[in-house]
């Protein structure tokens, strides 16, 4: 979530983000604990992930799989519509949506890295899918036009965002997406704040590079966001709390987090 000042709590040791209201465990929209922030700029994450490019299945893959799968199930992508996955990385998620939308649709992936982007461009030309299209670009920066996708689909990407960048991330995707249109996001989860989460975030402290994906809490980013949840489910993956929320564009985005009245 977003602090009033949109920097952070105002500590530059600080390494999370605490709600200023007290009351906000009895708030739906509020989070319940700390989020920790992010610190790495984009360009370091861009070269991180052009070098894993060719190995992150290996690494990766098996622990993303299975959350990827029940996200594409519940976004359920028809024939024909136009459906863009953001951080589309080695391009698996991307191949399936090609393959839901059929020759009368479009199917686009984003990646930062342009080593992801290869290997997402090769993934879809072996498997002969001509609806889909790899492009290279900022999830934060979308080069489309309003409106442009009945869908988008997003698998363990928005978790890479600083606090204080969330609102303007979803405020992007929101402008990308059909008013009628859904978005699906696949997260790790700070909910339930139990031991593999703690020993996960100590992990990323002293080795952010590696462990860069931060537990938040992803359905009250969303509502912030000005999405209206339409499901949501909860999984376990290696025992690692992960959210999958499916919801479409709702009222207007929620301001930064209120302080005491």
């Amino acid at each position: 979530m977003i602090d009033d000042d949109g920097n952070g709590d105002g500590d530059d040791d600080a390494d999370t983000d605490r709600p200023t209201d007290p009351r906000a465990r009895d708030d739906p929209l509020q989070p319940p604990g700390p989020i920790a922030r992010v610190r790495r700029p984009t360009t370091a994450a861009r070269d991180w992930y052009d070098f894993l490019s060719g190995r992150y299945d290996a690494l990766a893959d098996p622990f993303e799989a299975e959350a990827r799968a029940t996200g594409l199930e519940i976004l359920d992508v028809q024939p024909g519509e136009r459906v863009l996955d953001i951080g589309c990385g080695t391009g698996r998620a991307l191949v399936d949506l090609a393959d839901a939308v059929g020759p009368t649709g479009t199917a686009v992936g984003i990646d930062v890295a342009d080593g992801m982007c290869r290997v997402s461009s090769r993934a879809l030309s072996e498997a002969g899918l001509e609806s889909g299209v790899v492009v290279a670009g900022d999830a934060a920066t979308l080069p489309f036009r309003d409106d442009a996708f009945d869908a988008l689909f997003s698998s363990f990407v928005l978790e890479l965002f600083d606090t204080p960048a969330l609102g303007p991330v979803l405020e992007e995707w929101r402008r990308v997406l059909d008013p009628d249109g859904r978005l699906c996001v696949v997260s790790l989860s700070r909910r339930g704040d139990g031991p593999i989460v703690r020993l996960y975030e100590t992990v990323r402290k002293l080795a952010p590079t590696y462990a860069d994906c931060r537990p938040i809490y992803l359905r009250e980013t969303l509502l912030e966001g000005g999405f209206q949840v339409l499901e949501a489910r909860s999984a376990s993956v290696w025992r690692f709390p992960v959210e999958i929320v499916c919801c479409r564009p709702g009222a207007t985005p929620l301001s930064a987090p209120r302080g005491p009245a």
